[in-house]
Order: C-alpha cells, then sequence, then structure tokens
C-alpha cells in the first residue's frame, strides 16, 4: 500500500506503508532481515533471532487491533527502515496510545530516514484518535534511538531497566524451598494457553493489581482487562506459536484473585524466556505472593524447559519491590531502557507536518 504521496524518500530511498501479511514472502523475509539485524545490535552476545519466529510476528493479525507499518527502501531494493505500530482497539481508557517501534539499519543513519518514516507513520495514523500519543522504547545499547527521539521532541516517561537470570546460575534449593512457601488461605492454579472459564473472574481481579505498577509520566490511564481482551491476546500467541504459561494465586476463603505471574516462550527462540507481569492486589499483599509464585514458575521452568538458558524481564526503575524479588531470585541488570511518548501534535510539528498538508491528502 504506498503512500498517496509517492514513495521517493531522502537521498533516493524509498518509502511507502504496507501490510507485510500481504507482501510476497521474498519481501516478507527482507524485512524480517533487517529486524534480524537490529536484534543483534541489542544482543550481539546472543544466537541471532531465527527467522521463522520474526515471520511469524510479520504475518499475525492481532484480533481487535489496528496497525499501520512503514517500510523504508534503499536505491537496491534492501530494506534499511522499519517503523511498526498501532493500537487496542478494545481498550477504551488507552485508546489514545499507538505503541510504535522504529528501526533503521546502522549505515543508514543520520541521512533523514528516520524522520522521513516517521512523518509517513504519523500520516498513516491519520483519525484515529484525536489525541493521539505515540509511545515507544529506547536502550542505552543503542544509543542512536534516544538521540533520535530527543531530536524529534519526544520526552522521556517511565525509566525501566531489563534484568535476566542466567538459568545455570540459579540456587535451586532455595527456589524450591520459596515454591512450596503456601501461604495460608492461598492455592495456586497451573494455565497453560488459554484460561479457563472458571478462572477467568479471578484472573481479572487479579490482574487489577498491574495498575499499581510505576507509570511515571506516562499519558496512560488504568486499564480494565477483559475477558475479550484475554482471548484476543491468547490467539494472537497461537498465531506466532508462542507458549503461555501463567499461575493464578487464588483466596480459598473468596475464590477472588489475589495475584498472578506469567512468562511466554517461543520454540522457535528457545535460549529465552519472558517473564511477563507478575501482580498481588493490595487485600492479599504482605503474604510473600510474589516471590511464591515466581519462585513456583522458575522451579517450573528449571524442570520443563531445558533449552532455555535466560530468562529476562523489564520493569521500572521505581518498582523496587518487584526489582527486589528479582534480586533475591538471581536476576542482573542487562541494560537500561526509557518510555518515551510524543503527542500528535508535537510530532507533525516535528516531522515538518501542517494542517495543510493533511487536507492536500
Amino acid at each position: 500500500m504506498p503512500t498517496l504521496a509517492g514513495m521517493t524518500g531522502p537521498q533516493d530511498y524509498r518509502i511507502d506503508r504496507v501490510d507485510p501479511a500481504e507482501l510476497p514472502e521474498a519481501e516478507q523475509e527482507a524485512i524480517a532481515r533487517l529486524l534480524q539485524v537490529m536484534s543483534r545490535e541489542l544482543v550481539p552476545e546472543e544466537p541471532a533471532r531465527p527467522l521463522p519466529a520474526i515471520l511469524a510476528r510479520l504475518r499475525s493479525k492481532p484480533a481487535n487491533r489496528w496497525s499501520a507499518r512503514v517500510r523504508a527502501r534503499d536505491a537496491k531494493g534492501a530494506v534499511v527502515g522499519w517503523i511498526g505500530g498501532g493500537r487496542s482497539l478494545n481498550e477504551p481508557e488507552n485508546a489514545h496510545i499507538i505503541w510504535c517501534e522504529m528501526q533503521v539499519h546502522p549505515e543508514h543513519r543520520r541521512k533523514g530516514l528516520g524522520t522521513a518514516m516517521l512523518r509517513e507513520f504519523v500520516l498513516a495514523c491519520e483519525g484515529q484518535h484525536p489525541e493521539i500519543v505515540f509511545m515507544g522504547m529506547s536502550n542505552d545499547r543503542a544509543p542512536a534511538g534516544e538521540a533520535f527521539l530527543r531530536a524529534v521532541t519526544a520526552q522521556p516517561g517511565l525509566p525501566m531497566k531489563t534484568t535476566q537470570l542466567d538459568i545455570a546460575s540459579v540456587d535451586r534449593a532455595k527456589v524450591a524451598a520459596w515454591a512450596k512457601l503456601d501461604p495460608a488461605g492461598y492455592r495456586l492454579e497451573r494455565i497453560d494457553k488459554v484460561v479457563p472459564d472458571r478462572l477467568m473472574s479471578a484472573f481479572i481481579d487479579s490482574s487489577n493489581g498491574m495498575n499499581d505498577a510505576p507509570k511515571g509520566d506516562l499519558k496512560m490511564a488504568d486499564w480494565k482487562l477483559t475477558d475479550l481482551q484475554v482471548r484476543d491476546r491468547e490467539n494472537w500467541f497461537t498465531q506466532v506459536g508462542v507458549e503461555w504459561w501463567l499461575l493464578l494465586a487464588v483466596h480459598e476463603a473468596t475464590g477472588q484473585g489475589a495475584g498472578f505471574t506469567e512468562v511466554t516462550y517461543d520454540p522457535k527462540q528457545p535460549w529465552v524466556i519472558w517473564q511477563e507481569g507478575t501482580a498481588v492486589i493490595d487485600p492479599h499483599r504482605g503474604h510473600r505472593l510474589g516471590l511464591w509464585m515466581k519462585a513456583a514458575m522458575l522451579d517450573r521452568i528449571l524442570g520443563e524447559r531445558p533449552e532455555a538458558t535466560l530468562i529476562r524481564t523489564g520493569n521500572a526503575n521505581t518498582n523496587a519491590q518487584m526489582l527486589g524479588i528479582n534480586t533475591q531470585l538471581g536476576f542482573k541488570e542487562a541494560w537500561a531502557s526509557i518510555i518515551w511518548q510524543l503527542p500528535v501534535a508535537d510530532a507533525r510539528k516535528a516531522v515538518g507536518l501542517t494542517e495543510a498538508t493533511a487536507a492536500s491528502r
């Protein structure tokens, strides 16, 4: 889907909007190869991110999500730049947020390509919401990202750190002991891939605890998880071949969800497991539920994921409680990150767009 105003970018780069799922296989693979290069920039000490893992995500069609993707190619047709992003159509509290990720090949930076791609992306997002806020992340292993974001007047919203656990270094005896804490009055429900209807209400209860996680200065409202959002996420995991494990702490007396922890694992990238959300809701804090759940999950990983060498997660710098549990389990900092935000009016100004520009299209 080329731009309406033409596709010529700076210095003969060609920029267009695309739907990867509708591209020929060779063009899908060209995008995936760029994303593989960018992944190596972040974690050069690891094997290259497998192309099948990247392609599965490019080809997926997340339910109830609006997306826009912008591609940049050089004069020889090689894909050297990419922006992908979108917003949930099932989350009215944060309908204004468009999460996005930009990649520019290291050999093609500082040529105006990022700005040209962002301009096209902003145009692609017109009409999605009257007060769009673009959000994305930079990290200190690729400092060019932060430099670009500052140049387009994005503002830092939430400092974070990515920590990771070297599974070989785990004190298995301690983990096994913590996994048997069994706080009085609570039980753990193990859920794989699909939340049973009988536990959906308890999972949604426990997910409310994520609203207490630090948001910094981000223009982000509390979210209200629904069963439809859960099913959308499960569907996406199935599409891309990712396995989802969930542990749910249930308060025995009331049946209320007290907390949860979850991990995702892609067999196509077997060395790394992602620790996703963990939360304990306020009425049930003080019982070591967080450590219990995370240790029980880690104990399972040790027994059932022999291919994995790392567990990786991200937390806000100010989330002292969760960082403390992770440190207790053996996680160490890998890199620092920042979530940035850019209101649409500022984005338009930064890339040289005016109201007249929009009207002419």
